[in-house]
C-alpha cells in the first residue's frame, strides 16, 4: 500500500480509488518517521516513495485557472476533486493503443526501468500532449534520478496542459520545498487544495511547511486539524499536532477551539 509520509508522508491514507482503467497506481513503501523536526522535513523529499496513488493518470480537463487565495478554509468540507470529475468524459476519445502504451510504462515504472517507462511515455505524449498524466510521470522518474530541475520542468508542462491537475501543484510544491522556495511551496500546496480541499497529502505537508518554514503556527495546526479530520488514525500526524500546540503556547499565542475552522 502506498504511505503518507516520504516524498509527501507514511501512514496510508484510505482514499478511493477511481475506477477507470486509465487511473493506474503507482505503489510505494515507506518507513514511519519519528516526530522530530528533522523527519518532518523528510517527508518532501523527491522519492518514489509514499507517491501519491491517484496521482498516474491521463484525465485532461479543460478548465479555467485556478484561484491561489490563501484564504482557502484548513477544514473545508467540500470532497470534490475537479481533476477526477470529468475523467470518464475526457478519456473518451483516448485510443486504446494510447492506455496499452500507457499501462505498459506504468509496469516498467514498478520495476524501476525508467529509461523504457520515460520512452513510452514520450509516445503518449506525441499521440496525446493534452493528457498531463504523462508529465507528471515522467517527472517521477525525473525525480528518482536526481534530476529536480528536468522534473519542475515537466511539472509546470502538466499544469500549463491541465491547470487543475492537483498531484502536479502537490509535486510541484514539494521540489520548490527542497530547494528552499518556501514562499512558492506554500502556494503550490494551497493550489491543490484549492482543486481538491480535502487532499490529505496537500493538507499535512502544508502543515508541516507551514510550521517548520514559515513560522504560522496557527494556520499549521488549522491544516493539521483538518488532516486529522480525514486521517484521524494517524498517531505521528496527532503528535505533530501536539507539537505545534506547545509551541504556539509558547509563543503566546491563543489555541482557538478545535471546531473553530471547522476541522475538529
Amino acid at each position: 500500500m502506498l504511505s503518507i509520509k516520504s516524498l509527501f508522508t507514511s501512514s496510508t491514507p484510505k482514499l478511493a480509488l477511481f475506477a477507470l482503467v486509465s487511473l493506474m497506481l503507482l505503489p510505494g513503501c515507506s518507513t514511519s518517521p519519528s516526530g522530530t523536526n528533522a523527519n518532518k522535513q523528510t517527508t518532501t523529499d523527491p522519492s518514489l516513495k509514499g507517491m501519491d496513488k491517484d496521482i498516474v493518470d491521463l484525465v485532461s480537463l479543460n478548465t479555467k485557472s485556478v484561484n491561489n487565495s490563501t484564504s482557502i478554509s484548513a477544514g473545508s468540507t467540500d470532497n470534490r476533486n475537479m481533476y477526477l470529475e470529468q475523467a470518464s468524459q475526457r478519456l473518451a476519445d483516448v485510443p486504446t493503443s494510447v492506455l496499452s502504451q500507457y499501462q505498459q510504462a506504468i509496469s516498467q515504472m514498478k520495476n524501476q526501468q525508467w529509461q523504457a517507462a520515460n520512452s513510452l511515455f514520450d509516445k503518449v505524449i506525441v499521440a496525446e500532449p493534452q493528457l498531463s498524466g504523462a508529465y507528471v510521470n515522467k517527472a517521477i522518474i525525473a525525480i528518482n534520478q536526481q534530476q529536480l530541475d528536468q522534473a519542475d520542468a515537466l511539472l509546470a508542462k502538466a499544469i500549463a496542459v491541465n491547470n487543475s491537475n492537483p498531484y502536479a501543484h502537490q509535486i510541484k510544491a514539494n521540489i520548490a520545498r527542497v530547494q528552499g522556495q518556501y514562499a512558492q511551496a506554500e502556494q503550490g500546496y494551497l493550489t491543490a487544495l484549492t482543486l481538491w480541499p480535502q487532499y490529505p497529502l496537500a493538507q499535512l505537508n502544508l502543515a508541516i511547511l507551514l510550521e517548520l518554514y514559515r513560522g504560522k503556527l496557527l494556520q499549521a495546526r488549522q491544516y493539521y486539524l483538518a488532516y486529522l479530520a480525514n486521517q484521524p488514525n494517524d498517531e505521528q500526524a496527532k503528535r505533530w499536532l501536539a507539537g505545534v500546540e506547545i509551541k504556539i503556547q509558547r509563543a503566546g499565542l491563543t489555541l482557538p477551539p478545535d471546531n473553530a475552522n471547522g476541522a475538529g
